[in-house]
């Protein structure tokens, strides 16, 4: 026995320990929410759109903005947005998401392809702000070169009133 098993533990070791006990038994809440600017380069883009897949009343405003440092392909006829750091830059709308349901119906609507980022978004104004975007995380082997078409996707994809 080396006689250090029953020396009294040091002041530091003894906080240390408290702490550690204290967040243990207090876990920190980690679905604590805060309003966020979300950069929206798709379908996302349009606010019928939005609004449906939010469920809201009316449709959203959307401000014009901007990232840099990115690129989007194309999955079948969606964006994907994709890391360029050298070239890129992606021009598309933000919304300030107003509740954790929002963020979890957003979430839902981009399907498990794509990955919910921290992303640094350049305003109209040239202000730069930290906020939320959606990138690609399936295999690049599914994308193509293209431009997506938000007016063909429109017509396409959205109902037309019923005469």
């Amino acid at each position: 026995m080396s006689g250090k098993e029953n020396m009294p533990l040091s002041i530091m070791a003894r906080k240390f320990l408290a702490y550690k006990e204290k967040k243990r038994s207090n876990p920190p809440n980690l679905d604590i929410f805060r309003k966020e600017l979300y950069f929206f380069y798709g379908t996302l883009t349009d606010s019928a759109t939005l609004a449906k897949v939010l469920n809201l009343p009316n449709q959203p405003v959307l401000r014009p903005a901007k990232i840099i440092g990115y690129r989007c392909m194309l999955w079948g006829p969606y964006p994907a947005l994709i890391d360029d750091h050298f070239r890129g830059t992606v021009h598309g709308a933000v919304y300030e998401v107003q509740s954790p349901e929002e963020r979890k119906l957003l979430e839902s609507y981009e399907t498990d392809r794509y990955e919910n980022s921290a992303c640094q978004i350049v305003l109209e104004d040239d202000t730069e702000v930290i906020g939320r975007t959606f990138q690609w995380k399936g295999k690049m082997e599914d994308l193509v070169e293209g431009v997506f078409d938000l007016k063909g996707w429109q017509t396409d994809n959205l109902e037309s009133p019923c005469t």
